[in-house]
């Protein structure tokens, strides 16, 4: 049927993409039952683009990069390629994560891809990463469709203004570009896979495609779920406008994965005092701040409410109990007078937090944090 070569049988038509036609096809001699995809280039002019995606294939070799099966030229002179058939679709329709663990390790997979596509002796860089290129297979994911990258030192050189990749996806500076080189092209995949990250637990386009993540958050979605605090932090660092604020590379991204998963496998908590914190102990409660809700409360309740990160990260220089005293420069000075500087507490700025159903207390004492402020905490 049509214009196709003699070794492949068509089945059925599938889709149409930006630079092809595809199709269902089988081998002519049934020799494989299998059925494949089939993607014929339409436009001639555009064949250098097609033979970068074909050499993309050829370069990568990955469990979550879709497979080449075969290339050449229709009867009618038209490239093909022929690729495996990933039958659960693309990541477009398939149903969001309520799970974060589930979510996150899935899109471990796809950023692993990704980084091992940049880590190439030649890096590959993708440039059109969108739930529509993510295909399906066996419920694992499958990065397609690389009719747009660029691969260093490559013969194929972009220069032609306009738009490249999903309006949703493509990084800002992606948009009306002359790309001679790879100069920052891993950050724009970097912040393409912040937007599929969001699209995996909520099915929805991240919008605000001019600006820095910062509107609608995953929290926001999942109140219930503070976990997924852990996932907008990250995601702050994948979209933002400017490319070297992003997370450094695919890797880096993959062992960020790696220390959220490990957290929440831990059952770790957000560090903020806005977020419910819920007990270890009985699982019913939250944890309060001591110095708020108890009677411990009371000897401090002159103290302000537990200070803000830039407090604790630039803490006031007392005189003693000066009015501008940071919380910890009080607390230390009460502890010093009741229990004297050789206390456990002599030197410290402790917060006890206290679980508000069952009693159990966590102690936190901030000087053992990193820059001795507990700047880690919001508050």
């Amino acid at each position: 049927m049509g214009d196709f070569p003699e070794q492949w049988r068509h089945v059925r038509d599938l889709d149409e993409g930006g630079q092809g036609h595809i199709y269902i096809v089988r081998c002519a001699d049934d020799a494989d039952p299998k059925e494949y995809v089939l993607k014929r280039l339409k436009n001639l002019k555009r064949e250098d683009y097609f033979k970068n995606e074909i050499e993309a294939y050829r370069n990568l070799d990955h469990p979550n990069i879709l497979r080449l099966r075969d290339t050449g030229h229709t009867p009618k002179g038209k490239p093909y390629i022929v690729s495996e058939y990933c039958e659960g679709g693309s990541l477009a329709n398939y149903p969001a994560f309520a799970s974060t663990l589930a979510g996150l390790k899935f899109f471990q997979k796809i950023v692993g891809a990704i980084a091992y596509a940049h880590a190439q002796a030649c890096p590959v860089y993708h440039l059109d990463l969108k739930p529509e290129n993510v295909l399906l297979r066996d419920g694992d994911p499958v990065v397609a469709d690389f009719g747009i990258c660029f691969i260093e030192d490559s013969q194929v050189t972009f220069t032609k203004e306009g738009q490249r990749g999903s309006l949703h996806y493509c990084a800002p500076e992606l948009r009306n570009p002359k790309i001679t080189d790879a100069t920052r092209l891993s950050a724009a995949d970097i912040y393409s896979l912040g937007k599929i990250l969001f699209w995996l637990f909520t099915h929805e386009v991240y919008d605000g495609h001019e600006d820095d993540y910062g509107g609608r958050r995953l929290f926001q979605v999942y109140p219930k779920e503070p976990h997924f605090i852990f996932i907008d932090e990250l995601i702050t660092e994948m979209v933002t406008k400017e490319p070297g604020k992003r997370v450094a590379s695919a890797a880096t991204l993959v062992s960020r994965l790696d220390e959220i998963i490990r957290r929440i496998k831990a059952r770790g908590h957000v560090l903020d005092l806005s977020v419910p914190q819920p007990c270890h102990y009985c699982g019913i409660g939250n944890y309060k701040p001591a110095h708020e809700t108890t009677p411990m409360g009371q000897i401090f309740s002159h103290f302000p409410v537990f200070p803000n990160r830039e407090m604790r990260r630039n803490p006031p220089q007392p005189p003693v109990m000066a009015s501008n005293d940071s919380i910890y420069e009080r607390l230390r000075y009460v502890a010093k007078m009741m229990l004297g500087t050789n206390s456990v507490f002599g030197n410290a700025a402790p917060m006890f937090m206290i679980c508000d159903y069952c009693g159990n207390v966590q102690y936190f004492r901030f000087d053992y944090t990193e820059g001795g402020t507990g700047k880690n905490w919001l508050p």
